[in-house]
């Protein structure tokens, strides 16, 4: 709450009363109840949630909405800051033809403090480069033309550190889907670019977009369990410091729209590093936001990274209910196109992987058949290879013999019988066949069981074949004698 009592609080009440209307709806409303216990009381998120009477999740999405209600009706003010700034900066290209210079140096000096602080280069630019104009003739002139070709360069560099965590996404998801060493490389020489970038100038907003990559980047890229672990204070202070920075300038559009990476990031750390109670924290709270945040198409990679995490978790705790909450939302709402192959694919998976965690095997087996005939494989081999893996294991556990061996077949074809990498999946072939042989049952439920073992052995390097399957006794033992 304690944002949003902030913002409340500050308003005058006017102000509040005109908001209250635009978002509240009448006194029995949940959101009325909130805006008012905000303005008028001091009370913590737990205590919100008892005098509601919701769960936490549905307490978080309701503030979501609420707040994002909020930020919509108070970026319409004329007294929004940032608002207030755009309005005085249209008005800079007229102080070259005002009538008494001094006024208009000093008003752009003001105005250029101002910008400073809000990290607002590019209009900057504009106010250095009318300040210049005023000061052609005078000492000035050399030190504001000095300043208009350094923020120049510094707009370039933060658009190209923009762009560059957008690259950073998409080479990313080329590695996830592809895992060769190759395309690893490519993730790991976007991040060296940011890196440089970052130590070109001292800004928070370049601070923010190398914190994102760098942490994403470690969550990702295959590592030493031991080395990402011992990263955990560096991570919080870093967490804390983008806080920070999305706090003190809350009416930044752009921080204010990635504002929820920071619980995404903490989550996706503790999850990698199997702090249990850590990453169920944050889990909690991200997990309310996604159905709001699935809505923006931007934010795609990062709910599908979230996702995946969302099932190793699963497979931890082994919460069925918890794994597909989401499903509805997410078919309603993410706003993915289908071009985009590995955000397409990963929520394709995803909803796979919740149906054959409930059991449903051929519900899975028909959204990962979809997924391969909807999207074109051709350029990720590995990916393709590990839908038909999964694929198989569910034909062979409904007794589909023949649907089974299609693939296994079609899995045999483009593998090199000399490659390493593909050590784990013969092993995983050899599993799904012994698991069809007529052969007594204690028998076969040891030899897939020892194969299970020697494929988990094996799956090292960047690949980790089907990690999000889990299988047990039962799970075998189901294998062995499969659903008729």
């Amino acid at each position: 709450m304690d944002n949003l009592n902030k913002t409340i609080k500050k308003l005058n009440d006017k102000d509040y009363e005109s908001l209250l209307t635009a978002v509240a709806g009448n006194k029995k409303d949940k959101p009325f109840i909130v805006l008012e216990a905000a303005r008028k009381e001091q009370l913590t998120d737990a205590e919100m949630v008892e005098r509601l009477g919701v769960n936490s999740s549905t307490y978080y999405t309701l503030k979501s909405r609420l707040n994002t209600k909020i930020a919509s009706v108070l970026s319409k003010d004329v007294k929004n800051p940032i608002g207030a700034l755009m309005e005085k900066v249209a008005r800079v290209p007229a102080n070259l033809y005002g009538t008494n210079k001094t006024i208009s140096i000093k008003a752009l000096e003001d105005l250029e403090k101002e910008l400073i602080e809000y990290d607002l280069n590019n209009e900057l630019i504009v106010v250095y480069k009318t300040l210049a104009r005023l000061n052609l003739h005078s000492e000035h002139f050399s030190e504001y033309q000095r300043l208009y070709d350094k923020h120049v360069a510094f707009s370039l560099a933060v658009t190209k550190a923009e762009d560059t965590l957008y690259e950073f996404t998409k080479r990313t998801s080329n590695f996830l889907l592809n895992r060769t060493t190759e395309a690893l490389e490519d993730v790991t020489m976007v991040r060296r670019e940011m890196s440089n970038i970052y130590e070109l100038y001292e800004s928070h907003r370049l601070f923010v977009l190398n914190s994102i990559l760098r942490i994403y980047y470690w969550c990702t890229a295959p590592g030493n369990m031991d080395e990402l672990k011992a990263r955990e204070l560096e991570v919080d202070e870093i967490l804390q410091e983008i806080a920070k920075i999305f706090n003190k300038y809350e009416l930044d559009t752009f921080y204010q729209n990635i504002k929820p990476l920071v619980d995404f990031m903490y989550f996706e750390y503790y999850q990698k590093t199997k702090n249990v109670a850590r990453a169920e924290y944050h889990f909690r709270k991200v997990n309310a936001l996604v159905p709001e945040l699935s809505k923006k198409h931007i934010m795609s990679f990062y709910i599908v990274q979230f996702l995946d995490s969302k099932v190793d978790k699963f497979l931890f705790d082994k919460n069925i209910d918890k794994l597909i909450d989401l499903n509805k939302d997410l078919k309603d709402n993410f706003d993915v196109d289908i071009n985009e192959t590995y955000n397409y694919a990963v929520l394709k998976r995803f909803f796979a992987i919740g149906k054959f965690y409930e059991g449903d095997y051929a519900a899975s087996a028909k959204l990962m058949n979809e997924l391969r005939n909807e999207l074109s494989l051709r350029n990720y081999p590995a990916f393709d290879m590990e839908c038909k893996l999964f694929q198989a294991l569910q034909y062979c556990l409904l007794g589909e013999q023949d649907l089974c061996l299609q693939l296994l077949t079609s899995i045999n074809r483009v593998m090199d019988s000399d490659d390493s990498d593909y050590m784990a999946v013969k092993l995983f072939v050899k599993l799904l066949k012994a698991a069809m042989k007529t052969t007594e049952f204690r028998q076969k439920v040891q030899k897939v069981s020892e194969l299970w073992n020697q494929f988990r052995d094996a799956d090292k390097g960047n690949y980790d074949w089907l990690w999000y399957v889990s299988m047990d006794e039962h799970m075998i033992r189901r294998l062995a004698n499969p659903l008729k």
